[in-house]
């Protein structure tokens, strides 16, 4: 069977296979496998997707992504001297260094929680830099060594496909197996504060980080973290078109990209939140006119007058 929207070379129209049934079948697996690994079933969540590659799914059973173009190589782990910037970030390390030691504790200098459903165990905190394109002022302004730094690698901070961020994960922690959402970018890390401990498997391959140095691969391969040592590990992180992809199809990809505002936009939408507020450091929701009326007719008939998911069960009060 002929993978689901293989095309020939690295051009356009291969690109755009990655819509409708293609896709479709992507994130269904997708989201299949992550409940498995989750709930600690790996050899499910190995028979599940090698029955996707089999179908023509994917190409490889540790490379899912949902955004995939087939033809690039399914390689995991990339040579970090073919790319021009990661002898600039080698050079650039003890400035950033320099500014990162100034901060004592991440959540005083804007780190915030990761707030994906990665994390098995432990803390990992964030402060993004670029997001798509958008740059956030706050944390730039936060870190101004950094963010120079940053701005001149114009393919990750204005032109870059995915985030930029600076990564700091506390002792203790490890972070689930997953995989990114698009195989058309790579990603870079740069070793800033690396104690003894911590370590990542990509594919079937362990690394570990160095102070100074830079990692690259592909994130649309399945990889998870361990944290056992006891100081914090801090890398400089940062998403790139692959390097292999033709300039149309990557000028193609990065003009079709969704702006941070448009995710939020469409987050909101397909949750019915018409507004998100911090009151006293506390979010509060605001549900939309469909929200609203579903909720109010609801606990009306169930005489409640609240409903909450708690351990993934429904309780009223």
């Amino acid at each position: 069977m002929s993978p689901l929207g293989t095309g020939k070379g690295h051009g356009l129209m291969e690109t755009t296979t990655v819509t409708g049934r293609a896709e479709r079948a992507r994130q269904r697996y997708s989201d299949l496998i992550t409940a498995l690994l989750a709930d600690g079933d790996e050899a499910a969540a190995r028979a599940c997707a090698e029955l996707a590659v089999a179908q023509g799914v994917w190409r490889h059973p540790d490379q899912r992504p949902t955004h995939y173009v087939p033809s690039l190589p399914p390689i995991p782990v990339y040579d970090p001297a073919r790319y021009w910037f990661t002898d600039y970030l080698r050079e650039s390390y003890p400035r950033i260094r320099a500014e990162l030691d100034s901060v004592t504790d991440p959540a005083v200098r804007g780190f915030l929680p990761v707030e994906e459903s990665l994390l098995g165990e432990g803390r990992w905190d964030q402060v993004t830099f670029y997001d798509t394109g958008q740059r956030f002022d706050d944390a730039c302004a936060r870190f101004p060594v950094t963010a120079g730094v940053i701005e001149g690698i114009p393919e990750a901070s204005s032109g870059g496909p995915g985030v930029v961020t600076l990564s700091w994960l506390h002792p203790g922690t490890h972070i689930l197996p997953h995989c990114g959402g698009s195989n058309a970018r790579q990603r870079v890390h740069l070793g800033l504060v690396v104690p003894e401990g911590p370590r990542m498997r990509v594919g079937d391959q362990v690394l570990r980080w160095k102070e100074g140095d830079c990692l690259v691969f592909d994130d649309s391969f399945e990889h998870e973290v361990w944290h056992e040592g006891s100081e914090p590990r801090v890398v400089l992180l940062m998403d790139v078109s692959h390097a292999d992809l033709d300039d149309s199809v990557r000028d193609w990809i990065l003009s079709a990209r969704s702006a941070f505002n448009e995710r939020i936009r469409a987050y909101m939408e397909e949750r019915g939140i018409a507004r998100a507020e911090m009151v006293d450091g506390v979010l509060q929701l605001v549900a939309d006119g469909g929200a609203t009326s579903l909720f109010t007719r609801h606990l009306r008939e169930v005489d409640a007058s609240a409903v909450e998911l708690r351990d993934g069960k429904v309780s009223y009060e």
